[in-house]
C-alpha cells in the first residue's frame, strides 16, 4: 500500500494502524506542500526557498532573497503560507525582516523590518491561533546595546494578522522567551522571563503561561516547559540561557519529571527531534556518539586547525530513535536526516535520505 503526498490526509487513518515503515508517503503536490531553505551544500549563498516538484523530484525555486535567509522556514498548518527571516543590505547597515510568502499565488508580504542590532526586532515567531496568524516576539537583538532602526511591531508578544498586518499585543508578561502553539487545547504557551531579580539566590524559575485563544485569557500555570505532545499528555523543556539545549520530559497532569523512564541513553536525549507529527506522544531523538573523557594535555601538545571543504548541511546516514513517552520504550529506529529543514503541512515526518525525501506517516504507540 502506498499514498501520494496529495492524498496523505485521506490515507493517514489507514496508515496509523500499520508498522511505521510499511508505506512511505512519496511527495506529490496537491493541497499539501513540501518546502525548505537552500543551500545545503554551503557552496552557494543561503538565499533561496525551494519546493519539491512531484513530477521530477527536483526543487523549484519559489523565493530568492537579495540577502541571506537564516534558519528554517515556518509553514502554516493549512499550507498557504511560508514564513522566514531574511537579512538584506550592505555590511554596516544590514536590516532583518520577516517574509511571508503565499505559496499558491506567490504573494509576498514583509513585516517588522529593523536593524540587526536594534533595541526592538523580531526574535521569535510561529504560526498559531488561526490560518492567517503569526505569534511574534520582539525585543533587543544584541547584548551589546541597541543601534539602528527598530521595528514598529509592539514590544514583547503579539498576534499578527498576515492579511492586514494588524498586531494585537498579549499583555501581562515580563518578556517572553519561548512560545509554542498547542492545537490540542487551542492555546499558546509562553515561557516568560524569570520572576527573581538579578543576583537573587536559589534556582531560576521561568514561569509558564497559557493564552487561551477562544477567551483571550492569559493565566499562569504550574508547568515547567511548553513543548507539548500532540495529545497534550506530555511536554518537554529545553531550558534557557546556560541550560539551553537541555531536555527534560514531564507528565502534563502532574507536572512530574519522567525523563528517567525513557529507555534511551542520556547522551541521546535532546530537543532536536521534537514530537512525531500526527502521533499522540512519540518523541524523536538523534542517535549520538557517547561522550568521551578529554585526554590529559601532554607537554609539547599543540592545536592544529585543518581547513577543508565546506561541511554539508544534510546527514542522510544518521540514525534516529522514536520513543513512546508513556512507556519509555524505543518503538522504532530509522535512518535519515530529520533536521534537514524540510517542512510540510501533511501529518507526516519529512526525512531526507540518499534516495530522496520520504514522508514517514505517524505510528501511534
Amino acid at each position: 500500500m502506498s499514498c501520494e503526498f496529495r492524498q496523505v490526509a485521506n490515507c493517514v487513518a489507514v496508515i496509523n494502524g500499520l508498522f511505521w515503515f510499511g508505506p512511505v508517503i512519496r511527495p506529490a503536490y496537491g493541497q499539501n506542500v513540501l518546502v525548505r531553505v537552500e543551500d545545503r551544500t554551503r557552496v552557494t549563498p543561503t538565499n533561496r526557498v525551494v519546493a519539491r516538484e512531484p513530477s521530477t523530484g527536483l526543487d523549484r525555486e519559489i523565493y530568492r532573497s537579495e540577502g541571506d535567509i537564516f534558519g528554517h522556514v515556518v509553514l502554516s498548518p493549512s499550507g498557504p503560507y511560508v514564513a522566514f527571516i531574511e537579512v538584506v543590505g550592505p555590511g554596516g547597515g544590514r536590516t532583518q525582516r520577516l517574509v511571508v510568502l503565499e505559496v499558491s499565488t506567490g504573494t509576498i508580504r514583509r513585516y517588522g523590518e529593523s536593524s540587526i542590532y536594534a533595541l526592538r526586532g523580531i526574535r521569535e515567531y510561529l504560526w498559531c491561533c488561526g490560518p492567517d496568524t503569526l505569534a511574534i516576539i520582539t525585543g533587543q537583538l544584541s547584548d551589546e546595546g541597541g543601534t539602528g532602526k527598530s521595528t514598529t511591531l509592539p514590544h514583547g508578544l503579539s498576534l499578527v494578522d498576515v492579511r492586514t498586518g494588524g498586531a494585537m499585543p498579549i499583555k501581562g508578561l515580563r518578556f517572553p522567551l519561548q512560545i509554542h502553539w498547542a492545537a490540542f487545547d487551542s492555546s499558546l504557551y509562553i515561557k516568560d522571563s524569570p520572576d527573581a531579580a538579578p543576583g537573587a539566590r536559589g534556582p531560576t524559575v521561568y514561569p509558564v503561561y497559557r493564552y487561551d485563544v477562544l477567551t483571550r485569557a492569559l493565566s499562569r500555570t504550574a508547568h515547567r516547559g511548553i513543548f507539548f505532545s500532540p495529545d497534550g499528555k506530555y511536554y518537554f523543556d529545553t531550558g534557557f540561557a546556560e541550560a539551553s539545549g537541555s531536555f527534560a520530559l514531564y507528565q502534563t497532569a502532574t507536572d512530574r519529571d519522567v525523563t528517567a523512564q525513557l529507555a534511551v541513553p542520556r547522551h541521546h536525549l535532546g530537543p532536536e527531534g521534537g514530537w512525531m507529527p500526527g502521533a499522540d506522544h512519540v518523541l524523536l531523538f538523534i542517535e549520538k556518539a557517547a561522550p568521551k573523557a578529554p585526554k590529559p594535555t601532554q607537554p609539547g601538545d599543540s592545536t592544529v586547525r585543518l581547513s577543508g571543504p565546506p561541511r554539508p548541511r544534510v546527514f542522510p546516514d544518521r540514525w534516529n530513535l522514536a520513543v513512546d513517552a508513556e512507556t519509555g520504550r524505543v518503538i522504532d529506529r530509522f535512518q535519515g536526516d530529520l533536521g534537514a529543514g524540510w517542512k510540510t503541512n501533511a501529518p507526516a515526518l519529512p526525512i531526507e535520505r540518499r534516495t530522496g525525501i520520504d514522508l514517514l506517516p505517524a505510528r501511534r504507540p
